[in-house]
């Protein structure tokens, strides 16, 4: 494994981390603890030393996931990042109640990074005071090391937010196809906080191994996956990437790449960007896959349609799409969306998921 300096902090981290936000699941939707537990620890015993995980990521299940996962490992030798949404308005008791119930759900004594979640300008403007005042407080007793934010904003809302001086670290979306975070990213770094990017493989986007693809180098590439996370480590300003992993053969494709890692020679990077540029045009659904849309109240597999919908447009792909829409059950099409609206506000990348919705419907469901 390869590991990066950490900003201005003591810590070095693994180049590849481990995004606990898509854990296996039991049919019932609860996390299969026994898997995640084998997914973590190989992960752990193949050098990833960096877990990022969120209060209420599998419905409050993965920070204590993770806490199952590291027991028996030295605490010293992991770095542990979760997050608070302050956006939710939560009294100073709510924010050192969800502070204790992840450290007690992670199993250990303090947090290393501790994050406002998907902070904006605005959010910021109207809570940041309150969360450097209850981090402080936590700070000082120990609780935690570090602060930071993840971030889905404008740049230059994010170069705002980074020249405050008030983080030590940023996790923010980088990939293939949204590279528009790369001058906050340069900035951070230049100001010596520590850079996670979420999102490496475009929330799966860039999971499918077709031969259109790898071969975008004039070479044959094992997955599009190994591709998008070579292209994000190769820029020198970001030093972990994290990666949301539901299988073992996930963690291990990952491991590898990370463990044999070369950079992107120049020429590489240029003519990805050629095509990724033309390919972006096609792109006007970007949606990560993040699921804080979900659960959707009728059953609508939001983030599933959508998916199938870019790896059809963008990447012509389409009897695949085609194939894996059709296996869809009904309710969980974008064609049984009520448009209830419930979804709409809780999207980081502001989606009218109502309206493209029935553009999903209308390609997939031609009559």
């Amino acid at each position: 494994m390869q590991y990066r300096k950490f900003g201005n902090t003591p810590y070095n981290v693994s180049v590849l981390g481990f995004g606990a936000m898509r854990l296996p699941c039991l049919p019932d939707g609860t996390v299969d603890f026994d898997k995640a537990t084998e997914l973590i620890r190989y992960a752990i015993e193949h050098g990833v030393n960096f877990i990022d995980s969120h209060h209420f990521y599998h419905n409050g299940q993965s920070e204590e996931a993770i806490g199952r996962a590291i027991k028996g490992f030295p605490r010293e030798k992991l770095i542990l990042q979760t997050k608070i949404g302050m956006y939710n308005n939560y009294s100073d008791q709510q924010c050192w109640q969800l502070l204790e119930t992840a450290l007690k759900k992670l199993n250990t004594d303090y947090i290393d990074f501790y994050l406002t979640h998907s902070l904006r300008w605005e959010s910021y403007l109207q809570y940041n005071k309150q969360f450097l005042k209850f981090t402080q407080k936590a700070l000082d007793q120990k609780l935690i090391r570090y602060i930071g934010f993840s971030v889905h904003d404008s740049v230059e809302n994010m170069k705002k937010i980074i020249n405050t001086g008030e983080f030590s670290t940023m996790t923010v979306q980088y990939n293939l196809l949204y590279r528009e975070s790369q001058e906050a990213i340069a900035l951070a770094n230049e100001k010596g906080m520590g850079v996670v990017v979420m999102g490496p493989v475009g929330g799966g986007t860039f999971g499918n191994p077709e031969e259109e693809i790898t071969q975008w180098l004039g070479s044959k590439i094992k997955s599009t996956a190994r591709l998008a996370l070579r292209f994000v480590l190769s820029n020198p300003n970001v030093h972990v990437a994290i990666s949301g992993m539901s299988t073992l053969q996930q963690v291990i494709e990952n491991v590898e790449t990370a463990d044999n890692f070369v950079p992107l020679d120049d020429s590489d990077i240029k003519k990805i960007e050629q095509i990724t540029q033309s390919r972006r045009k096609l792109l006007n659904l970007y949606c990560t896959g993040c699921r804080y849309c979900m659960p959707c109240p009728h059953g609508i597999n939001i983030p599933g349609n959508f998916h199938w919908y870019n790896v059809a447009n963008v990447y012509g792909v389409k009897k695949r799409a085609m194939e894996k829409y059709a296996l869809m059950k009904q309710e969980e099409k974008a064609s049984s969306c009520t448009e209830c609206g419930e979804c709409e506000p809780k999207c980081p990348q502001k989606i009218p998921i109502r309206e493209k919705l029935k553009e999903v419907a209308r390609f997939f469901e031609k009559k």
